[in-house]
């Protein structure tokens, strides 16, 4: 994502050109062997991601269906893996002279240009909101998250909230930090997802819901479509790397990249120790599951969030299988004109 801003008397110009991910699952490669998930945290500043399904026009995620409240279930569940993420994200609140619209690729598109505007949605504190939906397209591409534009006006604390959501760092010249308000994830229901939470389930040439949708809400956090990402990449004779602290201390070295938005192919994290694939890197094969690892979690670290301790799989699935349905949702960040009063 890439940021311009532009100050004069009347007006905040700020455009943010997010990066349309599409992440498509095509590359045989080793699948993780042992989960590990963020910590559940009881902090009042937990962040929490909540699923709107508004514009579920195809009724791919409908709670008539045994099959749509799967694919609810495994939302909240990939929502929970950032559960154990912590900060202070100030409430997007319209009113007394404050408003703000966003425009995004519709979740339920029947051709991909268009578009849908919500107008003055309010986002709790600590809370980030994604619209989800799902239409059929005859290609290799499994879901797609980020672009659109925000319209905002009021005053000048209101502009700042809707940009940054109370993170200084994300206002800076070179950002250290995000504050999204939320975004969209769309999926592509041309294919036989899986959509059950044990893995044992999962079969070959079958794409997994969790896997997909727990890498495209990375996305929505900043990795790869951020400017704070983006002021940690680096140029070198054999293409670009990514040199955040924790990442590096974690990877022990600068981390190759892929096309800026993914860890290279090749490049491997850990999970309790043991070498995996990591999530965020650009293919994930068909039939297999990912999880997070220490580099992805890292990586997000290094662009301000605040990320609690990962605990033992089996203390997580336990967890997990006992509070599906009581995590929440999210939506997405764009190109913005923002006009101050």
């Amino acid at each position: 994502m890439i940021v311009d801003s532009m100050y004069n008397d009347s007006q905040l110009i700020i455009s943010l050109l997010g990066n349309c991910i599409m992440h498509s699952f095509r590359i045989p490669i080793k699948a993780a062997l042992i989960a590990s998930l963020a910590l559940i945290a009881s902090s009042a500043h937990a962040l929490d991601i909540v699923f709107d399904y508004r514009f579920d026009r195809n009724g791919w995620f409908s709670t008539d269906s045994d099959a749509g409240l799967m694919r609810r279930n495994v939302l909240e569940q990939a929502a929970s893996v950032f559960s154990g993420f912590t900060d202070s994200l100030s409430a997007i609140q319209p009113g007394a002279g404050d408003s703000w619209s966003v425009r995004f690729q519709h979740p339920s598109w029947n051709s991909w240009i268009e578009n849908v505007t919500v107008t003055d949605l309010y986002v709790p504190e600590n809370s980030m909101v994604i619209f989800v939906g799902a239409s059929s397209f005859n290609g290799s591409v499994l879901g797609a998250a980020g672009g659109g534009s925000i319209r905002a006006q009021g005053s000048q604390d209101f502009l700042e909230t809707v940009t940054a959501r109370g993170q200084e760092g994300a206002l800076e010249d070179v950002p250290t930090d995000v504050g999204p308000w939320g975004d969209s994830i769309w999926f592509n229901s041309h294919f036989s997802w899986y959509a059950g939470l044990d893995e044992s389930g999962l079969a070959a040439g079958q794409p997994d819901l969790l896997t997909t949708a727990t890498h495209e809400i990375a996305h929505l956090l900043g990795f790869g479509a951020s400017t704070a990402w983006d002021a940690l990449l680096l140029p070198t004779d054999d293409g670009w790397v990514f040199a955040g602290e924790h990442a590096v201390a974690a990877y022990g070295d600068m981390v190759p990249v892929d096309g800026g938005a993914h860890w290279a192919y090749g490049v491997q994290g850990r999970i309790n120790g043991e070498l995996v694939p990591n999530l965020m890197d650009p293919g994930t094969p068909f039939g297999n599951r990912e999880y997070f690892s220490d580099l992805d979690y890292a990586a997000l670290a290094d662009i301000g969030w605040q990320v609690s301790a990962v605990p033992e799989p089996s203390t997580i699935w336990m967890l997990l299988l006992g509070l599906i349905g009581v995590f929440g949702r999210w939506q997405r960040k764009q190109s913005t004109l923002i006009t101050s009063k």
